[in-house]
This record gives C-alpha cells, structure tokens and sequence, in this order.
C-alpha cells in the first residue's frame, strides 16, 4: 500500500484565481492507495510519469521522455529549453526566418554579396556590391552619369567613370588633343586651351583687314585669332590698300608691294585729271585742265566750283543759315546747314522724338521736337518719363525690360513648389514678372518635399504635421483618424464600454476592446476561468454557474490553443483537447487564432474581425511597399511609397522614377536632347 498525497484546493470566498494568476490555498490529504506509482505522485494519463515530473498529467503524448517535435508549439518532453520554432537561434522562427538553419539568415541581417537572400526579402543581392559605369561607345572609359551597383559587374559597363563622351570613342581621357572644337582628352579643356593640343598651324597678324598678313606678327594656334589670317607678305598691314593683290596707283605709296612707288611702277593706273582752282577753295573749273600723279599748283582734282571766285563756296562746303548756296547743290539754307537745329519726329505726341526720324532745319517743323529719347514713337505710354511695368515692354526706355529694370514697380512673389502640392515654401521666394515654372503664389507649405503635407491636407494618426497647423497627430484637434480606447482599470487587456478616450495611440491603461463585464477584477474577462467566487469570471452573463469549482472547456480541434465558443463542456477538468479560452475564430486552422499575427493572405489570423490591411496589428513585413505612379508610366515615386497587402490605386512596386510628373521621363525613356 503507497500513500498518496493530494492537494485540495481550498477556495476563501473570492480568494481563489485561475491557475495562471498566482498561487492558490491548498490542503494536503494523505490517501492509501494501490494503485500510486513511485514516479513522482499519480500519473492521471498513465504514460509513466507522474504529476511531479510530467508538465501534462492529462495527454500521455506529453512527459519526459518524449522526443521534441519542432515547430508544432508544444513542449514534448517538458524541458523548456529544448529549441521549438527557433532552431539556429537568431531570435526569429519558422514564420519570419527563410533559412532557420543558419543563424547568419534572417529579416534583421545585413545583405552582402554572397548569391543569397541574407536579410529575408525574396531578392538575393539587392542594393549591394560596387558601382559600373555605361561604356556606350566600348573605349573601356565610362560615363559618370549613368551608373548601376551589382556584384559580378554588368554587361556594356566599366569600373572607370571618366568618359566625358561616352557616346564617341574617339573621346576619353587616353585620346590625343586635337584641333577639332571637341575636348578629345576629357581634361576640360578644348583645342588651344589645352597645352597638349597636337596640330596647330602658324596665323599671321591681318590688322587692316586686306586679307594678307604680316610675317612679323605670327600665332600658333588651332584657330586664328581676329584679324590674323594664314597668308604672309603684306608690306604694310596698317593700309588695307596695300597688299600684293592691289593696284599701283599715283598715292606715293608702293600699293602692290613690288618696292616700285607711283610712276617708277609700269603699271600704275589713276593719272588723275587736275581743273584750274582760281580761288584756291580746291574745287576747280572744266575749262582748264592737266593730267598728273599729283595736283600742280593752283589746280584742283575736280571741275565742281559753282563759284571759282568765293573761296568758301564749294561741292560739300558746310551749308549755313546765311541765304548763300554753300555747298553748290542748288539749294539755300537748305535742311542740313551746319548751324540749323535738329528735330525728330514725335508721333505719338508724347513730349519725346524719334531719334531715327529727323529733320535739320534753320526754322523748326511742325510734329517735331528737339527731344530724341523715345523709343517707341507709335505708343504715347511709353518714352523715357513712364514708370516700368510687368508688360514685355521697355516702358521707360532705359534698355530694361521687366524683370531687368531694377526699376519696374509691379512684380509678384512666388515660392517654390518642388513636391507639386500647390503650396509654396516660404524659404525658396522669387520676386518676378512671370512665374516661373514650379512655383505657386502660396507660401504655406511646411514640407514642400511631400506632396501629402500642406496646409489642404487632413491630419491623420502618423507622427506628421500633415495639414501645416504645427499640431500633430492627437495634439491636433482636426485629427481624422483616432481610435476608440477603452479604459483597463484592472489591467487584465480587457476595457470598460463606459470609460473611453479617442486617440491615435493608446493611453496609459486603455485597451482596444470593450469586453470587460468586471473592470473591477482582473480575473473576471472573457478570456477568463469560471470559479466559484461570485464573479462572472468568462463573462458569459453567468456567475458560478454549474458547481463551485466546476469551469467550461472548449474544443481545441486545432491545437492551438484557443478553443471553439460553440463547442463547450463543463467540468472540473479539461477533457481531452479542450481549453479554458474560446476566442478562436476559425479551429479548423492552427494558424488562425487571437495570438496570432496578422499577415496579408485574406484570412482574419487573429480573429479581432479585421483581415489584412484593414487590421491596424498587420505584420508589415508580409506586406508590399507600393510607390505612387502619378503619371502611368510604370515606374513609381520612391519618396511616395505605401506598405500594404493589396496595391493602392495608380501604385507599383518599382520606385526608380525621377520625375513622376512626366510619363516620359523614367529610367525606360530614351535620352533626348531637351534639358
């Protein structure tokens, strides 16, 4: 006969707890039995092992000597540190970890070059490894501005980045300078201004412009500097008319640089025809004439006096107000004597004349003025007595038109709008006539990087100052989407429907639920275990219903746990696969139950009755990362981006577009000439 000792739990009215709440009052009873082995105390499922030992005394599949069962969330053979759902020990199990062999791989390591998905993100050398360059024109020199990172190298590319051109081959930094307009050797520098420049030719200095040069005045150069030209042998490069090529004629001067001078030269032309000059103004008569190289004395070059006895009138004398014909054009005190007045034509009769349109005249004339400042004589509005205004016109005819007359008076401010919102940053103003591109006339934007923040957008929960009010989130009372928090006042997760705050993140003491009927206790909430302690411990409505100490079991079909609300038995002991808890939603599914995680594949996994996105406890890590495609072109905005389950409206996955405003413009695009 064995002795059995028994502990009788002993309830003090509403002292007792559930077993996962703390220590209970017990009794010990010795009992004889036959039938108690000597394996440490009864063994209730007769595997061997009694109660002492065996962590499960009602399943004989659990007890030390068991052999554990990875990844099934049970401890088999009651050794709590035997490795379960995490076998290489890098703090991530089988539903996170891609390869739970190698403590090396999981969602929190780095990723390296080694043709393997080290961080967990189904893509296996991303973002990693050295920069190669496009070798469009294969003279193994790359470009510098179209580079892509990989590990092994990329085909049509080069680890140099020093192609100035990388559409010539004939241009890289190994090329010889050349006299061509092109920077061949990719120093920046181009033909001349580059020492090493290769074939430059000898200039000669043409400063009469002749088109011969001076063999004295020689440059080197690719290009000739003004007024140099690649023909020598001028023997005068002040003259323009003498050169090689010129005519010898009477002037006293070798034109034809032969080193013969007028006469000496058998091929001197122009003998000039000299006319009798009487008065000595050096305009003579047809009557008298002799042909020289130069005037004899009292003779003149031309027949064109009309008065060879008034010294001071003759062809191109300067005509004066004095009622004589000056200059021998038939005419008197005619418009353009030397000491007329000068008058321009004022058409838009503003005060201000037409420099280009004038009359010199000894009287004035009628629709001139002595003023020629006007720049546009057909507009009244504008002479040199307007005030400059935003119209495209120089209104007061300083040269200046708008934007560069630091005179015009009617500009406008506008700001900068590099996100596209139609808010402006108050930090980048220009003060203009036209507004240019990229602008707005608002200036209160406070984030002009994001197209989601400004003064027209909605507050929501997301640690931002969305709408520009320098409020965030709770602080701000426009905020749209709060959540409803109810008050835990016994800390058991359970809140009270009576005591709620709306916030975005929970208080201190608030939970997301409102499921408690007893806030007083902590023991008493729908997850709770019905004793006999006058409290509705499970919050069915019920209090201590069946025997004292008698508690409902639930259908655990599944295992995991969590048991099926419509399949209870009551009794002082669990049945076989039953629970205390019945929050399980679907028990068919081991995977599916309140502790579980949410992930994104259209199952509610933690039975809070939200699925996917909708449920604000998703595990993000299953979800995707959407960019915003404004413009369609397939390609999205990496500083636009959304994690979810299911893509956003006008979303992809790819985030390398540039400018998602211009479908044309995207890594796809060809290159074109447009800035």
């Amino acid at each position: 006969m064995v002795r059995l000792i028994i502990a009788i739990l002993l309830c003090a009215p509403l002292g007792c707890r559930s077993k996962d709440t703390g220590t209970q009052d017990t009794e010990t009873i010795v009992v004889e039995t036959a039938d108690t082995q000597d394996t440490g105390g009864p063994d209730l499922d007769g595997d061997g092992y009694g109660t002492a030992v065996d962590c499960d005394d009602d399943d004989a599949a659990i007890n030390p000597g068991q052999e554990e069962v990875p990844y099934d969330g049970v401890d088999n053979d009651c050794d709590e540190t035997t490795p379960d759902d995490d076998v290489d020990g890098d703090g991530f199990g089988v539903e996170d970890d891609c390869n739970d062999e190698d403590a090396a791989v999981n969602p929190d390591a780095t990723e390296i070059c080694n043709d393997r998905d080290d961080d967990c993100n189904d893509v296996i050398d991303d973002a990693v490894g050295d920069n190669w360059y496009a070798d469009e024109d294969e003279d193994g020199y790359g470009d510098p501005d179209v580079s892509t990172q990989d590990c092994d190298g990329a085909t049509g590319y080069v680890a140099d980045a020093t192609d100035c051109d990388d559409s010539d081959p004939a241009i890289n930094p190994d090329a010889l300078e050349v006299c061509d307009e092109l920077d061949n050797d990719c120093d920046l520098l181009v033909d001349d201004d580059d020492p090493d420049v290769s074939d430059p030719v000898d200039w000669y200095g043409d400063l009469d412009g002749d088109g011969w040069g001076d063999p004295d005045n020689t440059v080197t150069a690719c290009v000739g500097p003004s007024l140099f030209v690649l023909v020598a042998d001028d023997c005068d490069d002040g003259d323009t008319e003498v050169n090689p090529d010129a005519q010898e004629v009477c002037n006293e001067i070798d034109d034809d640089c032969d080193l013969l001078v007028d006469a000496e030269d058998d091929s001197v032309t122009g003998l000039t025809t000299y006319y009798a000059d009487g008065d000595g103004d050096g305009y003579g008569i047809p009557e008298d004439t002799v042909e020289d190289c130069e005037a004899p004395s009292g003779y003149a070059d031309n027949p064109d006096d009309c008065n060879d006895e008034e010294p001071l009138a003759w062809p191109g004398a300067n005509e004066t107000c004095n009622d004589l014909d000056d200059d021998c054009d038939e005419e008197i005190d005619e418009s353009g004597a030397d000491d007329a007045g000068t008058w321009y034509l004022d058409a838009d009769a503003d005060g201000y004349g037409d420099a280009t349109v004038w009359v010199s005249s000894c009287e004035g004339a009628t629709g001139y003025v002595a003023d020629d400042t006007d720049c546009d004589d057909d507009d009244s509005a504008v002479n040199p007595g307007e005030v400059e205004v935003c119209n495209d016109l120089d209104d007061d005819c300083d040269t200046l038109v708008d934007d560069d007359d630091p005179d015009v008076s009617d500009q406008s401010t506008f700001y900068g709008d590099s996100d596209g919102d139609g808010y402006g940053d108050a930090a980048v103003a220009l003060v203009t006539c036209d507004q240019p591109s990229e602008t707005v006339a608002d200036d209160t934007d406070c984030d002009d990087d994001d197209g989601a923040v400004n003064p027209g957008a909605t507050e929501v929960c997301n640690e931002i100052d969305d709408d520009c009010d320098t409020l965030v989130d709770d602080d701000d009372p426009d905020v749209a989407d709060q959540a409803t928090w109810y008050l835990d006042f016994d800390g058991d997760s359970y809140g009270n429907s009576d005591f709620t705050l709306d916030a975005c993140e929970a208080p201190d003491g608030y939970v997301d639920n409102a499921y408690d009927c007893e806030d007083a206790y902590a023991e008493a909430n729908p997850a709770g275990t019905e004793v006999c302690d006058n409290l509705d411990n499970d919050c069915n409505g019920a209090v201590d219903d069946d025997a004292l100490d008698v508690a409902s079991w639930y259908t655990d079909a599944d295992g995991d746990g969590y048991g099926d609300e419509n399949e209870v038995t009551v009794a002082c002991d669990a049945p076989s696969n039953a629970v205390e808890d019945a929050t399980d939603c679907d028990d068919g599914d081991g995977a599916v139950n309140p502790g579980a995680t949410e992930v994104c594949n259209g199952t509610d996994d933690d039975c809070d009755g939200d699925t996917d996105d909708d449920d604000s406890s998703l595990d993000t890590s299953t979800a995707t990362t959407w960019y915003d495609d404004g413009d369609g072109d397939g390609f999205g905005d990496s500083s636009d981006a959304t994690v979810s389950c299911d893509a956003p409206s006008a979303t992809v996955t790819d985030d390398t577009d540039c400018d998602d405003t211009d479908a044309a413009v995207n890594p796809d695009a060809s290159e074109v000439c447009n800035d």
